[in-house]
């Protein structure tokens, strides 16, 4: 029967987790089992916490006083279950100028090593050099890794619960910059570069999964509400998953600074201008669209890409807003005055002389001017009266039948309806 428990940490400088091995007979990379070191576990306030760390009996961690130590450890770690050759270790120990006695200071640095093991048959001499045994499970690294497939497959089919579970078990590894404080001459470049990289991607799908669930959730993800207590009581969150409490105001410091570090990262940008947006400050989003876009433009020459666009035009089309303005920032505004048009009066049999009933317009235009005009009123002819610009005498209307008049008079008048 085999033993596995998180036993070696490269997610930060190297390190040695003290625990109780859990005991397992059966397949290490089956789904479910208690030693399982890719499998969540309800942690503390509701949120999932690496069975890694909670069900292996992980007590503290332990670190390596030595700088020779902790190289000596990372360089066999980095290579965990292969033959390391002696001069391999020497490079990494002493660089390329090792002092005679090399061989026997690197015998002496894995005797030291192998007294600060939880087993001491882990580090083994095999011709041409060392050997770490490591085990399912037992690296930290292998858990994170295993933690972003989990994240990466639920983040592909929206399955945002499980992305905040996984994402949070893999960040709750992270102490820092792997390998921290260890020689250049270790070789690392590409393994710390990768784990990075894995990192802000487990953020991002994590603020995808924050931003995609909407409104953050008031109840834990099973089981009934706590009772309240007397008192207000606030508990942190733990790090590496947003406070349960918290709407998507409370995501914007994390994006800001996040997008202040990576200013070419559209993503986290993106995730800014959302949570901007959906907390109703919708002028800060689009400014941080406008600063993107033109930092994209000026360095680079190219445009934000589609995701950095849709989440443009959810703004400006005002989709997703949060409507609730703080009682602190509210404003007090007069409501309008809503007034009721009159109602039209009822019909009269007997209507006033001065408004004659309106009937279809019939015989010649001329009479029609005479049936609607008003007595106290002027006649259409004298209101259209003008002053002629040839003579500077008054237009009138003349009939047909005057043949005494000019030419000039008988020509067609704006003011005088056409002859029928």
């Amino acid at each position: 029967m085999r033993q596995y428990g998180l036993r070696f940490g490269l997610l930060g400088p190297p390190v040695l987790y003290d625990g109780d091995p859990v005991p397992y007979d059966g397949d290490p990379g089956r789904h479910g089992t208690a030693a399982d070191p890719c499998r969540t576990v309800p942690g503390r306030h509701g949120t999932a916490a690496p069975a890694a760390l909670s069900v292996h009996g992980v007590h503290g961690v332990r670190g390596i006083r030595s700088p020779k130590a902790r190289a000596l450890l990372a360089a066999l770690l980095l290579d965990a279950g292969r033959t390391v050759p002696a001069e391999s270790l020497k490079e990494v120990l002493w660089g390329g100028a090792p002092p005679a006695s090399a061989q026997a200071s690197l015998h002496n640095h894995v005797t030291r090593l192998r007294h600060v093991l939880d087993d001491p048959a882990r580090l083994r001499t095999v011709p041409p050099g060392y050997q770490l045994r490591v085990g399912h499970g037992e690296l930290d690294v292998h858990v994170f890794e295993c933690h972003l497939a989990t994240a990466r497959g639920a983040h592909a089919v929206h399955d945002w619960e499980r992305v905040i579970d996984a994402c949070a078990a893999a960040l709750a590894l992270w102490r820092g910059t792997p390998l921290g404080g260890l020689p250049a001459e270790l070789g690392g470049y590409a393994f710390t570069r990768r784990l990075k990289e894995a990192r802000l991607l487990l953020l991002e799908w994590r603020y995808d999964a924050e931003l995609g669930l909407g409104e953050t959730r008031t109840a834990p993800v099973s089981g009934p509400a706590p009772a309240p207590v007397s008192g207000p009581e606030v508990r942190p969150a733990p790090e590496g998953r947003p406070h349960p409490e918290a709407g998507p105001d409370r995501l914007v410091p994390e994006l800001t600074a996040l997008a202040a570090e990576h200013p070419l990262r559209e993503s986290y940008h993106r995730q800014l201008m959302l949570a901007l947006h959906r907390s109703g400050r919708r002028a800060e989003a689009l400014a941080v669209h406008r600063d993107l876009r033109i930092r994209l433009l000026e360095e680079l020459g190219v445009e934000p890409g589609p995701a950095v666009r849709d989440a443009h035009v959810e703004i400006l089309r005002g989709r997703g807003a949060d409507t609730r303005t703080p009682t602190s920032t509210r404003t007090l505004t007069r409501a309008p005055v809503l007034t009721r048009a009159p109602s039209p009066a009822p019909a009269s049999p007997h209507l006033s002389p001065r408004h004659p009933p309106l009937h279809p317009p019939t015989g010649p235009p001329n009479s029609l001017h005479r049936r609607h005009t008003s007595p106290a009123a002027p006649p259409p002819s004298a209101r259209c009266a003008a002053v002629s610009p040839r003579s500077r005498r008054p237009v009138r209307d003349p009939s047909p039948s005057s043949a005494a008049w000019p030419a000039w008079a008988r020509a067609p008048s704006p003011c005088r309806w056409p002859t029928p």
